[in-house]
Formats: structure tokens, C-alpha cells, sequence
């Protein structure tokens, strides 16, 4: 590995190890009230968070759930401006005008969130069909759920998608948690590989929760959307290891149990994206990096 490699993946493991701190520094505040609005933290999407954030050009736009939080964090590389967004306060990355489900970050290429379930979906192709009109080099990247992508416009946003040979990469994050329910409890099972087959777009599923190879997965995504002007479709499972809004736990029999140990997550499980960074870094790499994250100030 060369020096430039090495310091891309230290580079990597600090954001990592930064995004789980800052969720934590929010999820405690969440405990003790003090926001007003609600808000959905995101532990588990590290890795995907992460890697979208890093594949991003200058021209590049990113379209939004209301679970943004990890996204924005990634984006913004700071904890604060999110945080004081939450507290709708003018400091924040929207001016306090946003809160949490439909906060936008232009300047760093975040341009559009929100809460309606699909919804960001069309938003996505409208702005990857400005771009092909506009002859701008940008990608769009889009994230959607298990959940949201049962709306009828997930299908639409790759028919349209395709039509037009939109610059559009749509990520869907395979949490299992739509609403608290599970795939099983309620629908049948969706081959989003055969949807995607069946209009021909490009489909690739990561399931590792390692941030390195996710990000040269995606970086290969998304110089293919450039080069052959067609969208892709990566589908991303993921463990979301808390409630859907709201702390966690937030009541005595929640199974999510998710504890702060300088700023990181007490859970050995190999979905757990920080878990395998762990792994890959081993343990005393990550503890030193893990303790220099705790001891930087953020506010």
C-alpha cells in the first residue's frame, strides 16, 4: 500500500469513527429532550453514509429521507452545524428553517430531503434530467428505504430513469425497518435485482458493511453512469440499530440497545459497520483513533 492509499484509508476510518461519536453526542441530548423537533439518528449507516459522501464530485447532488442524518453529518464533516439545525437555530446548516426530515446542505450538495415516503424519488429524476438538459458532468444520487421504495414511484424513477438516460445513482438502504415492521410482517418479499433486470439498469447489492469496499463499489458506479449516460441501482442491507425516531432505548423493554463507550458502540455484531472497521483495523489502531475523536471538541 503507498502513502497515498494509506492516508485515504486513515482519512476513512476517522469519519467513520467520527459519524457513530457525533450519533451518540445526539442520541444523549435526544434522552434528555432537548429538541423540539423530532429526530431519527441513523446508527448502522455509517458505512454507506460515509462512502456516498466520499464518491461525491463538485457537481455531484444528493436527495434525501427523512433518515438524513447520517448523510448530512458525513457531508457537513462537522457535527455542529447539524446539531444547531436540529435546535432550529440560525447557526445551523438551513438557518434553523429545515429541522430535521427535510434539511438540506447545498453548499455541500445535499439539495433536497424529505419526509413523504417516494417522494424524493421524482425530485431525484427531475434534477438528473435538468443536468443531461443543462449538459452538467454531475451524477444524482438518490437514497430510499425497504419501506418507501414499495411506493409506486421507486418503479416510475427507474422507467423514467432509464428512458431519459438519466446521470442518476439510486440507493436503496435494506434496513428491514420500515415503520418500526419488518419485510416478513408486512409485504411480500421485492427482487428490486429483477425490477432493475427486468427495465435494464444496473444493479449491484453490498451487504458487508465495510466501508473500503463500498466506497470502490460505488466510486465504479458512478463513473459507469458517467461514461455510458444510464442510472444504476445499489441496494445496501444495513442494521439499524435503533427505534424509528426518537432515543434509543426509548423505553425499558427496547431491544435496541444501543450504549455510549467513548463515543462508540458496545455491539460485536458483523453487520455492525463500526464492528468491522474494527476488525479490519484491529483493535488497538481503532481504540487510539477512537480516543482522539472523544477528546476533539465540537461546540
Amino acid at each position: 500500500m503507498n502513502t497515498r492509499e494509506t492516508i485515504a484509508r486513515q482519512a476513512l476510518e476517522l469519519e467513520m469513527i467520527r459519524l457513530r461519536h457525533w450519533q451518540h453526542i445526539m442520541n444523549e441530548d435526544l434522552k434528555k429532550k432537548l429538541f423540539q423537533i423530532p429526530i431519527h439518528v441513523a446508527f448502522g449507516s455509517e458505512a454507506i453514509a460515509v462512502s456516498v459522501s466520499n464518491v461525491m464530485t463538485g457537481n455531484d447532488q444528493l436527495v434525501l429521507t427523512h433518515r438524513n442524518m447520517a448523510y448530512n453529518l458525513a457531508r457537513a464533516g462537522a457535527l455542529k452545524p447539524v446539531y444547531e439545525e436540529y435546535k432550529l437555530s440560525q447557526a445551523g446548516v438551513s438557518r434553523g428553517r429545515m429541522g430535521s426530515m427535510n434539511m438540506v446542505n447545498p453548499a455541500r450538495g445535499v439539495v433536497y430531503s424529505s419526509s413523504i415516503l417516494g417522494n424524493n424519488l421524482s425530485v431525484a429524476c427531475g434534477l438528473a434530467l435538468a443536468k443531461r438538459v443543462n449538459g452538467d458532468p454531475g451524477v444524482v444520487i438518490v437514497t430510499t428505504g425497504d419501506g418507501a421504495m414499495e411506493e409506486g414511484g421507486f418503479y416510475e424513477a427507474l422507467v423514467f430513469a432509464k428512458s431519459q438516460r438519466l446521470k442518476l445513482m439510486i440507493i436503496v438502504e435494506n434496513n428491514n425497518h420500515s415503520m418500526s415492521s419488518t419485510i416478513e410482517q408486512r409485504r411480500c418479499n421485492i427482487a428490486i435485482d429483477r425490477m432493475c433486470q427486468a427495465v435494464d439498469v444496473r444493479y449491484t447489492f453490498l451487504s458487508s458493511n465495510d466501508v473500503f469496499e463500498y466506497v470502490l463499489a460505488l466510486s465504479q458506479f458512478r463513473a459507469e453512469t458517467v461514461e455510458q449516460a444510464r442510472p444504476v441501482c445499489v441496494e445496501a442491507r444495513l442494521a439499524l440499530m435503533n427505534q424509528h425516531a426518537g432515543p434509543t432505548p426509548g423505553w425499558p423493554t427496547d431491544p435496541m440497545n444501543v450504549d455510549i463507550k467513548n463515543g462508540l458502540v458496545v455491539r460485536e455484531a458483523s453487520e455492525d459497520p463500526l464492528y468491522v472497521l474494527r476488525e479490519t483495523m484491529g483493535e488497538h489502531a481503532f481504540r487510539d483513533v477512537a480516543d482522539q475523536v472523544a477528546s476533539e471538541r465540537w461546540n
